[in-house]
């Protein structure tokens, strides 16, 4: 059954569509959450916030395209909250400004692809270290969890175009330190 099925049959009342929905993206929502936010309590509290406001919404958004996209986006802005409450308002702090992390992962049979390991290891931690942490979450966004443009640029609060230019910009510095397809396929 297709997200927006089970989005639809959730709009009406069915719980087990509910369900469906949050075993179908938890894991991702806490990959994604990891990246954001380091405290695991905040992050936890942030899903599980997100999952009580959506059921207990009196009324839901009847247009969503894409509920994974939604279900992100509420979790970016809700770690964004949780984080501000906990610290005590953070005021003059942006959930853009909000460090983006990645890790690094070379498995021993991807390890054997590379001549070097070491000096792959290294490259990567260089492109890295080039990306600001917008066009790291750009990369993550389209890229690993496989959203739109418009997706990406819905969640980040930004227009279309300007995504496209942000990843253009990291892409760029990455080719020239390393190839872009094993950098993609590190970028975790």
């Amino acid at each position: 059954m297709s997200e927006t099925a089970l989005w639809n049959m959730f709009r009406e009342g069915d719980a087990e569509a509910f369900s469906s929905l949050y075993e179908l993206y938890v894991d991702d929502m806490y990959r994604y959450g990891m990246k954001i936010i380091s405290d695991k309590d905040i992050l936890r509290d942030a899903i599980h916030d997100v999952f009580v406001k959506l059921f207990s919404a009196a009324r839901l958004p009847a247009e969503v395209r894409s509920p994974k996209a939604y279900l992100f986006k509420s979790l970016r802005s809700q770690i964004y909250d949780n984080r501000r409450f906990r610290e005590g308002g953070l005021p003059s702090t942006s959930i853009d400004n909000v460090p983006f992390n990645v890790e690094w992962r070379l498995s021993d049979d991807a390890a054997c692809e590379h001549e070097n390991r070491a000096e792959t290891e290294e490259r990567y931690r260089r492109a890295l270290s080039v990306m600001t942490d917008r066009q790291k979450e750009a990369v993550y966004l389209h890229y690993t969890l496989g959203f739109s443009f418009e997706e990406t640029a819905s969640m980040m609060d930004m227009n279309i175009q300007s995504v496209r230019n942000l990843m253009s910009r990291a892409l760029a510095k990455v080719r020239k330190l390393m190839s872009l397809a094993v950098f993609l396929n590190l970028f975790v």
